[in-house]
């Protein structure tokens, strides 16, 4: 009986293991749906909370990767935002809801989408190296 439940624990601890895996999946990029909105495509746009605090701009990203590949990439659908090798694998997709700046140059998130997003990239390089896709309209 002890071998029993010695063998049941350890086979509990063991799918506890896998289950703890699998869960961990890793963001490759970041995709933002602005499809719907006047946004007006620029090199150097800036994302924003709902406060008008910047989630993501030239301040954030590594200048080696703007020289490779610029800001952001854009693109007309949310799948060819997805086949898009800058966020390939598992992007993280968030809607826009609205436009600002100059011009409609700058988009606006959620405070919700805001606060995955800072939390993501306390961990997560794809801000840094400029893995961002915006779907225009």
């Amino acid at each position: 009986m002890e071998k029993f439940f010695s063998t049941l624990i350890l086979l509990g601890m063991v799918l506890l293991t896998c289950g703890l895996a699998f869960s961990q999946v890793v963001l490759t990029g970041l995709i933002i749906d602005a499809q719907n909105l006047p946004f007006i495509p620029s090199l150097t746009p800036k994302v924003l909370d709902e406060e008008g605090r910047e989630i993501y701009g030239s301040a954030y990203v590594s200048q080696e990767w703007v020289k490779k590949q610029g800001m952001v990439g854009y693109a007309k659908s949310l799948e060819e935002a997805r086949a898009n090798p800058r966020v390939s694998g598992n992007p993280l997709v968030v809607k826009a809801i609205q436009v600002s700046g100059p011009n409609n140059r700058d988009l606006i998130l959620s405070n919700e989408d805001a606060r995955k997003i800072r939390q993501l990239s306390q961990n997560l390089n794809f801000l840094d190296h400029a893995k961002v896709m915006i779907i225009v309209p």
